[in-house]
């Protein structure tokens, strides 16, 4: 993805989290006004249609939680602390799990 794309979408994600306290909260409902706002014809259409074609429209779901995460950092009051804390928690989970199967990385 190219520079000025991630730079445009991490704008648009930290607009959406401005206005809508709900995408703090929720990665899928994030996602889904992304889409809604850089594809709007696809907004509408089943789950299928928008998956199949995510990658030939240029959405990428990690992009997004990537620059949620990002925004997120660099303006904390975005941040939704009882979500914050369940991603913290999961994320030992994953690190615990990982460790007693010896996943490199971790």
């Amino acid at each position: 993805m190219k520079l000025s794309k991630l730079i445009r979408l991490d704008k648009i994600v930290e607009e959406i989290l401005q206005e809508d306290e709900l995408a703090r909260e929720d990665d899928c409902y994030l996602i889904f006004k992304v889409v809604q706002r850089t594809n709007p014809e696809l907004a509408g259409t089943a789950f299928a249609n928008v998956m199949f074609n995510a990658k030939a429209k240029g959405i990428s779901f990690e992009s997004i939680t990537r620059a949620r995460r990002k925004v997120q950092h660099e303006h904390p009051e975005l941040v939704h602390n009882e979500t914050e804390e369940a991603r913290q928690a999961e994320q030992i989970e994953y690190m615990e799990y990982a460790n007693e199967r010896h996943i490199p990385g971790y």
